[in-house]
């Protein structure tokens, strides 16, 4: 068996129990995305019964990537976080190497590999630095608002009167 998939699968096993013992709806969100992901992907190459291709576009890392990446970009839109923008920028990064890929046929293998690949790493990275932040300002600020408000009022929102006279 792989190494590193025994790595990513401990290290998003570890994650998903403190996304579950410290963490809100944003960080349950996030870890659910990249356990599906990272579950998922050894299912997929049992299923269709190769590895990772690097010559054309692998439609189910495709499929994966762009189902994470709206998780990430919808929890970054409405979350009370900052750790989840750059989630979605490098999980936009991996699905965009999928489309340089297909645009070029003289895109190399490696760097279609490190494009779509490389990113999961650091996700995992801030991901955990993300539910490390969010515990650390629980402890100090108690709970506090997992998503953000839709807007904030506005001052001139009270009806004006006009002066009598």
């Amino acid at each position: 068996m792989d190494p590193f998939l025994i790595l990513n699968l401990i290290w998003v096993g570890l994650l998903g129990a403190a996304a579950l013992r410290w963490g809100a709806a944003p960080e349950r969100m996030c870890v659910a995305a990249l356990f599906a992901m990272t579950f998922g992907d050894p299912v997929y190459h049992l299923l269709v019964e190769h590895g990772p291709t690097y010559g054309t576009v692998d439609l189910g890392h495709l499929t994966m990537d762009v189902i994470v990446a709206s998780v990430f970009v919808g929890v970054a839109l409405r979350s009370n976080r900052v750790y989840p923008i750059w989630l979605a920028a490098f999980q936009l990064v991996s699905l965009l190497s999928h489309f340089a890929r297909e645009v070029t046929d003289f895109f190399p293998r490696l760097a279609y590999g490190l494009m779509s690949y490389g990113p999961y790493y650091i996700i995992l990275l801030i991901m955990t630095l993300g539910i490390a932040a969010h515990a650390r300002r629980s402890r100090y600020l108690g709970r506090y608002r997992s998503w953000r408000i839709s807007s904030s009022p506005s001052r001139d929102s009270r009806p004006r009167t006009q002066p009598s006279g």
